[in-house]
């Protein structure tokens, strides 16, 4: 078998630009000419560029193919169990990140003529996910009662939580954007209905010592959100406990 590229290319299911990109890369470069002087594609390119393409599968890169087939570093069975870790950890990022947009549009779910807010779903998605973080933080100051209601592992309670941090959000994000003052009748009318159904109600810090030192191992989350909705969620809730003494 002597091909031509365009001949080669409809043999191998892929395009003619495919195969060049591979020859620029030094993975896949004939090495017979035919009577034209034409690079033609023989049995030898045929079989490297289906091995090429089980590598691929493997999750490796061109530049790691024409590494192994020049001086491989490991053996085919040490690549693969390489190989099968680094796989494993896509998957879970890839399942991880399925189960974040799953619980963003669950949230949706509950008014569909409701477009959400791009800001405040981003806002949410990235305190999502630091959770394991904050939950091993806040497990070190609260019971393992509270950390399992706030930080549920159960999916239906978890996106329950969410609903309530999406509600909050756009409470103080409204605020802001309408310039209200933290003890303004509204704004409070609505904390408080929201704290009703929160895991948060049962928040208590023993000394101001504690409560500094949890904010300061917070902070790096804390910082996610825009500082004007920080310092205007501090104020608000600091008047709705002092209303409830």
């Amino acid at each position: 078998m002597k091909l031509t590229v365009s001949k080669f290319a409809q043999i191998a299911d892929t395009t003619v630009r495919t195969l060049r990109h591979y020859r620029q890369q030094g993975v896949l470069v004939p090495t017979e000419k035919n009577e034209k002087q034409q690079n033609v594609y023989t049995i030898k390119e045929f079989k490297k560029f289906h091995n090429i393409q089980v590598l691929k599968r493997l999750g490796l890169s061109l530049r790691e193919i024409k590494d192994y087939f020049e001086e491989p570093e490991y053996s085919f069975e040490e690549m693969i169990d390489i190989q099968e870790k680094v796989l494993v950890r896509k998957k879970e990022a890839i399942d991880y990140s399925l189960e974040m947009i799953d619980r963003i549009k669950s949230i949706n779910d509950v008014d569909r003529n409701k477009e959400l807010d791009v800001e405040i779903s981003m806002l949410l998605m990235n305190l999502m996910r630091f959770e394991k973080v904050q939950r091993d933080i806040f497990g070190e100051y609260y019971s393992k009662e509270f950390v399992n209601k706030y930080f549920p592992k159960d999916k239906s309670k978890q996106k329950e939580i969410d609903k309530l941090n999406m509600n909050l959000l756009n409470i103080v994000n409204n605020a802001v954007i309408n310039d209200y003052s933290p003890n303004e009748e509204l704004v409070q009318e609505e904390l408080k209905e929201l704290m009703l159904h929160s895991p948060l109600k049962e928040l208590s810090i023993e000394t101001e010592e504690t409560n500094e030192e949890l904010y300061e191992k917070l902070e790096p989350y804390i910082s996610l959100l825009p500082n004007e909705m920080v310092n205007f969620l501090a104020g608000a809730i600091e008047v709705l406990l002092e209303s409830q003494e």
